[in-house]
């Protein structure tokens, strides 16, 4: 957790002293920052991996389910991400369509999921009811 503290202090600190003089820079040292950090996190979650495989055959969730899970957190993590980096360089409106875009996207990803599981709910009303 320091080296990411340590990270975003310095990043920030460089961005503020660089806004002063050139915003396009800011901006650069901002994402790049960002892009960083972002790196640093994605090392430790590759040491989660191996709890996370064991909770799966503990519980016996499918690794498939699991997958679209991580895959929507990922998508809302790198969407809000590019959301925050156009909104500090004063685009609203690519912010709103990425934004837009992401939800889609994750819509995309959970719908056959919820197809599923609205499948199996309604099979299981039609078992009950006979």
């Amino acid at each position: 957790m320091g080296r990411l503290f340590l990270i975003a202090l310095i990043g920030s600190a460089a961005a503020i002293e660089l806004r002063a003089v050139r915003q396009e820079y800011a901006i650069l040292i901002g994402s790049a920052t960002a892009a960083i950090l972002l790196v640093e996190i994605v090392f430790h979650l590759t040491g989660l991996s191996e709890a996370f495989r064991r909770m799966l055959d503990e519980y016996g969730v499918s690794s498939e389910a699991f997958g679209v899970v991580l895959k929507i957190l990922g998508i809302a993590y790198l969407t809000d991400l590019g959301v925050n980096i156009a909104r500090d360089a004063g685009q609203q409106a690519i912010a709103g369509a990425l934004e837009t875009g992401g939800r889609v996207l994750i819509l995309s990803c959970a719908l056959p999921a919820a197809i599923t599981l609205l499948e199996t709910g309604v099979s299981l009303i039609r078992g009950t009811a006979q």
